[in-house]
């Protein structure tokens, strides 16, 4: 990347790689259980001497199955298509829309390249404030805005937001009434119960077009080694499929082997569960020093609750958030700004927009330690 300022979100993300200390990649970069590394060894070398005859089918198979057992949705042949990221999903849902010129709302703030996949493909874009939808839909508010399909993330990224199962049901149910398509990214979902329960099926009770991308890549910390599966309700199948075919024919089964002995450790080294623990510790640390620091005010107050296992925290640190990140920089230590998140002007962005900044959680903890006591440092010497 060249140096000038960076244009958006994964351009601060790609920077943040070459710094000591990142916490601006939201993907999970922390250690797995020894007991994981070993059977990834042993997979490893199993699946270079697999027989390929029927690998694909076996490998998708084995990996839709382990990662339902965490997601509690049922990944049924001819309605979900592994890709290998949730922005390609996303770029294939951008395709579909654009297509069929469909006004969409999407949820505001939220990761930049979520709008800009869509804009960029020519889809006319209707900014949705997440008080509008999450965590109760205010039905009478969306169905002013006149939609073809409505686009959340589920959480968001980055508020931590989420819904309950009636919410989103209320939601499938007015999407069936109102003939809108639900859109859910639900890439951190693996991290929130709530969200980990068969929303395509719940679509399809409600007679609702709906569809769902899942990602490991925010959950299973592989070297960035991650698949998605982009899941669709039963009318959208045959359109949706073509659009895939035109885009990927499979993803790699080595790839998908080495998620799904991951996605397949047993409760003891489960690591689901030990990167929603990591997420936990991280965050009450976090919070630790912020209150020490007599910042704890920089949480707000729809902040996920203190045993929330989402992997980001979303701070707002006020006027000084430039100089903040300033000193973090110098210090070594890259994080989000928070203005990419809010992508439309007059979209709900108050509190104002620069004073926002995301950290990640899915970091060892003696890393996170480090970055925690330069933000903590940088905060009260810039207040």
């Amino acid at each position: 990347m060249s140096s000038q300022q960076p244009r958006n979100l994964t351009e601060f993300e790609l920077m943040a790689q070459v710094s000591r200390l990142d916490l601006a990649d939201g993907h999970a970069n922390h250690s797995l259980h020894p007991e994981t590394l070993g059977a990834l060894e042993s997979t490893f070398a199993a699946t270079l001497k697999e027989e390929r005859h029927g690998l694909v089918q076996r490998a998708e198979r084995a990996f839709l199955s382990a990662l339902g057992r965490h997601t509690g949705q049922s990944y049924e042949a001819g309605s979900s298509h592994i890709i290998y990221s949730a922005s390609v999903g996303v770029d294939i849902m951008a395709k579909y829309l654009a297509v069929r010129r469909y006004r969409t709302g999407m949820v505001t703030p939220t990761f930049d390249n979520l709008p800009a996949l869509m804009t960029m493909t020519g889809v006319e874009l209707v900014p949705v404030p997440e008080n509008r939808v999450m965590p109760d839909p205010e039905l009478d508010e969306l169905t002013r805005l006149d939609l073809d399909a409505l686009f959340l993330v589920l959480p968001n990224n980055p508020t931590g937001t989420g819904m309950d199962e009636a919410a989103v049901r209320r939601l499938f149910e007015w999407g069936a009434a109102h003939r809108v398509v639900i859109v859910v990214d639900a890439s951190f979902r693996l991290l929130d119960d709530r969200a980990c329960v068969d929303l395509i099926a719940m679509a399809e009770e409600a007679g609702a077009d709906a569809v769902t991308v899942d990602d490991t890549g925010k959950t299973v910390s592989l070297q960035d080694t991650k698949a998605s599966v982009l899941s669709v309700t039963h009318r959208l199948r045959d359109p949706v499929s073509e659009v895939v075919s035109h885009c990927l024919l499979n993803v790699s089964c080595l790839d998908l082997r080495l998620l799904t002995t991951v996605l397949s450790m047993p409760h003891g080294c489960d690591e689901i569960l030990r990167a929603r623990t990591l997420a936990r510790r991280n965050r009450a640390l976090l919070r630790r020093m912020l209150e020490s620091c007599g910042r704890i005010g920089c949480l707000p107050a729809e902040s996920p609750s203190e045993d929330s296992a989402l992997s980001i925290e979303w701070l707002r640190t006020g006027p000084e958030r430039d100089r903040v990140l300033r000193r973090c920089s110098d210090e070594g230590l890259q994080l989000l700004p928070g203005q990419p998140f809010f992508w439309a002007a007059g979209g709900g962005e108050q509190p104002p927009p620069g004073e926002w900044v995301r950290i990640a959680l899915l970091r060892d903890p003696e890393e996170f330690q480090r970055g925690a006591d330069i933000f903590t440092a940088a905060l009260r010497t810039c207040a």
